[in-house]
């Protein structure tokens, strides 16, 4: 007994001599390379691991790459591994120690696996083996996550073309090696950042130039702030402006609604009555019996005539006037929950119906409407946005021009593009373009809340809007609104 516990004992003073010499080579040196050397060094001379390899996690934190490795021949470094796949990928996800054995009995089983599908003719099934950095004839395996505090920086990747059984004592060694290998790797990279951060001017003119980017950020932070706050305090405002607008507007709908629709359905009615009293004059006018009397009054058959004209241009009329009390209703959408399943085309027609009076003689509008379903939204609060552009783009084109209307479903999102050909909007002011308060219009034209207001509508339905324009050539907006069921 005492010679096997002098024996532990020797191996553990080994092993804390081993530990202190690296340990103190580590910490002394922060270039990367060195560190790396040392590890891969140590693993082979005093643990007889011959084959090793460290694995840094990229930026993406879904690959780790190959930074150094001892005992290959053709391995490059930067050799990639996805995060889940071999060993290394799984303790990378996993975030703990594993070994493999027995890896030549596995490989024999899936070759053998795989040579039958083939020639069962089911060779397309198995997919392609991953291209893994390391030995092709390897028996053992290990690998242990690199980690700082909780968080993953690589792996540490250990393998042997012997059977070999890795002990408690070795996978004890190994994780001590692993702990000091991440921090010296942690230290030595936030060092060389450091380095490339002050390679360029000297250390007061650097210290100097933080202080006044320190201060200035400060500030940069400060105004920012204000003009966030600024924009938001009138977006607020603009948004309860509209609300009271839309209300007015709704009130106004079905006032005129309810006053309009009583005698404009009395007017309908009696100039149906008339259209029909009219057809029966006429059926009887056409007995020739009455022919003789005709001919001395000629001017009851212009009469008639008269008669069934006006009546028929009442009719038109009254159709009409039926046609945009409706399409007030449906722009105010008041009798319609918040939110609900609508189609927005017809969001778009009855939009235009109510421009109707603003639209020039000299002014196409061109409907380009694709297939698009209906999706669940806030009816009247997306005619506000069409209303916006619509009154825009007819302000931009003037006298003469074009007005494009495409809509697309493309994907889980609906598309919606107002184009026109007017006068354009200039690159300066683009970037402002959606800002409360801004307008090229001048004092009095406009207040500037109309497209703040449809970029606010267009975000609550958690849509996205742009803008292109060219001077001279037009403008387009381009809304894209998720399907929500």
């Amino acid at each position: 007994m005492s010679t096997d516990l002098e024996e532990r004992l020797a191996a553990k003073s080994r092993e804390v001599r081993v530990l202190q010499q690296v340990s103190s080579e580590i910490n002394s040196t922060l270039n990367l390379e060195e560190i790396f050397a040392i590890v891969l060094r140590t693993m082979d001379e005093l643990f007889g691991f011959h084959h090793s390899m460290i694995l840094l996690l990229d930026a993406s934190g879904e690959t780790l790459s190959v930074a150094a490795s001892r005992g290959y021949e053709g391995q490059p470094a930067g050799a990639r591994v996805a995060l889940g796949t071999g060993l290394v990928g799984v303790v990378a996800g996993k975030r703990q120690l594993m070994r493999l054995g027995n890896l030549g009995q596995q490989r024999a089983y899936m070759s053998t696996i795989r040579q039958q599908m083939e020639q069962a003719g089911r060779g397309s099934e198995l997919g392609e083996l991953p291209s893994l950095p390391g030995l092709s004839d390897v028996e053992s395996q290990i690998g242990i996550p690199l980690l700082i505090k909780d968080t993953l920086i690589g792996v540490f990747f250990v393998e042997s073309v012997e059977q070999r059984v890795f002990s408690e004592e070795d996978e004890a060694l190994i994780t001590v090696v692993a702990n000091q290998a991440a921090s010296a790797i942690h230290n030595a990279r936030l060092y060389r950042e450091e380095a490339e951060r002050r390679s360029e001017l000297s250390e007061a003119h650097e210290r100097l130039k933080q202080l006044n980017e320190t201060l200035e950020d400060r500030v940069r932070e400060r105004t920012l702030e204000l003009h966030q706050t600024n924009r938001e305090l009138r977006e607020t405002q603009a948004q309860l402006l509209q609300s009271a607008k839309m209300a007015a507007l709704g009130d106004l709908a079905a006032g005129v609604a309810h006053e309009i629709n009583t005698p404009l359905g009395s007017i309908h009615s009696n100039a149906d009555v008339s259209r029909r009293v009219a057809a029966v004059v006429r059926q009887a006018l056409a007995d020739e019996a009455l022919a003789p009397v005709l001919s001395k009054h000629p001017r009851l058959e212009q009469a008639l005539e008269a008669l069934e004209q006006t009546t028929a241009t009442t009719l038109v009329a009254s159709d009409r006037i039926v046609r945009i009390v409706k399409s007030l209703g449906n722009f105010a959408r008041l009798d319609e929950a918040e939110h609900k399943k609508a189609d927005l085309h017809d969001g778009i027609e009855s939009t235009l119906t109510l421009l109707q009076h603003k639209l020039k003689p000299g002014i196409e509008i061109i409907r380009d409407f694709g297939e698009i379903p209906p999706m669940v939204c806030s009816p009247n609060r997306l005619n506000q946005v069409f209303m916006n552009l619509l009154v825009n783009a007819i302000q931009a084109v003037g006298e003469r021009g074009t007005i494009t209307i495409r809509t697309r479903h493309d994907g889980d999102q609906v598309v919606l593009r107002f184009a026109d050909t007017g006068h354009g909007i200039p690159g300066k002011n683009l970037e402002r373009i959606f800002d409360p308060g801004f307008t090229t219009r001048g004092p009095g034209v406009g207040t500037g809340l109309g497209l703040a207001i449809t970029y606010r509508i267009v975000e609550e339905h958690r849509g996205a809007i742009d803008v292109s324009s060219e001077v001279g050539k037009g403008t387009e907006f381009t809304i894209r609104l998720p399907i929500r069921e």
